[in-house]
């Protein structure tokens, strides 16, 4: 949501922030002490946060992450970051990172190989990205998670996937979970080689989703023989492409429920929901998901509304809907985050001299709290 705020109040809430550990402005404007997400943290240490302000960053080779750090940006439609190396825009690299978090940021592969996230360390654990979009480049997945002792927590974040031959998510090797997520394909995905997520291995961990939309794949999941029982509990899938589509390899023993699709896809689980028609606010089949015009907000109507596992309530107390807008933890669009951000400043007049009043007003925007 948006608040309005003056600018030295919303000052202020950047100051005090925290008072337990350093905090690392980046700025793109140069007003921070560091114009790059990069630079933050090679002087970082661990429990540090980093703050990225708005603007589009431009990392040539890929973020080596080797601390346990809190990164926050003002949001994925404010605060980009670009990769152009291979792996991944932020990489995990050493058992240090373990217990990272990442909230408010929009991470995009721009070259071939590159994936908004990666860790192939066996030993970097227990990831979290709230309210952050990722984006894969040529020949990648979106998120790229091959490690067997780290896992993976995705929280109201957005994954896009742009290269038909390979996963929007490849992993969790050890399992994680998805809540409130949206996995979309913006291209025709393979079949037999393309899914939402999964691997070509088996995992070493269970994987848990709820209120997750997936759309555009002709299989959801790629869950190889011997891997632990999923979770999957109030997810969407819609605009399956091509022939022989289906939710794909799940392990057996699997809790699989209120889960909906489109008619002609085989139901999983029980108390399966079919899904007769378009049930979104804006979602147009032949664009897919695009960024600032979809809109998985569920119709007037719709009967995935008032549908989810009765045990799981929405935000007013009432039943969960099915979808990313379900739950007691809806997705937040833009991944606005908690932390308040100013994004626009005005001074009146905007040309002064010395000691010429200056009446500074801010735009902000916080996320609930």
């Amino acid at each position: 949501m948006k608040v309005f705020a003056t600018g030295l109040f919303a000052l202020m809430l950047l100051l005090s922030y925290s008072a337990n550990a350093t905090v690392r402005y980046v700025s793109q404007t140069g007003a921070g002490t560091f114009t790059l997400p990069s630079a933050a943290h090679a002087a970082a240490v661990t429990g540090d946060t980093i703050l990225i302000g708005p603007g589009t960053y431009i990392e040539v080779n890929s973020i080596l992450v080797t601390k346990r750090l809190t990164w926050i940006g003002a949001g994925w439609d404010q605060t980009l970051i670009y990769g152009f190396a291979n792996s991944g825009v932020i990489q995990f690299n050493a058992v240090a990172a373990t217990g990272s978090t990442f909230e408010g940021l929009r991470l995009i592969g721009g070259g071939p190989g590159q994936a908004g996230f990666y860790n192939a360390t066996a030993n970097c654990d227990s990831i979290t990205a709230r309210r952050c979009m990722f984006n894969g480049g040529i020949n990648t997945n979106a998120i790229g998670w091959t490690a067997t002792g780290g896992r993976l927590y995705l929280e109201d974040c957005v994954v896009i996937h742009n290269y038909q031959f390979v996963n929007g998510i490849e992993g969790p090797r050890s399992g994680g979970m998805l809540r409130n997520c949206v996995v979309a394909s913006n291209v025709s995905p393979s079949p037999g080689s393309s899914w939402a997520i999964g691997s070509g291995t088996a995992a070493t961990g269970p994987l848990e989703v709820y209120n997750t939309v997936f759309l555009n794949w002709n299989a959801v999941f790629n869950t190889f023989f011997g891997s632990p029982a999923s979770v999957l509990i109030n997810n969407a899938a819609f605009d399956f492409s091509g022939g022989g589509t289906s939710w794909g390899t799940i392990p057996g023993a699997s809790l699989m429920d209120y889960n909906a699709g489109p008619a002609g896809v085989a139901a999983i689980g029980t108390n399966y929901i079919t899904i007769p028609s378009n049930p979104f606010v804006n979602y147009d089949v032949s664009l897919n998901y695009v960024i600032g015009t979809t809109d998985l907000h569920l119709i007037g109507g719709s009967n995935l509304i008032d549908a989810g596992n009765p045990g799981i309530l929405d935000v007013g107390g009432s039943r969960s809907d099915v979808g990313v807008y379900g739950g007691p933890r809806p997705l937040i669009d833009n991944g606005v985050p908690n932390y308040p951000w100013a994004v626009n400043i005005v001074n009146v007049p905007n040309v002064v001299g010395q000691g010429t009043p200056v009446n500074a007003t801010a735009i902000g925007r916080v996320g609930p709290q």
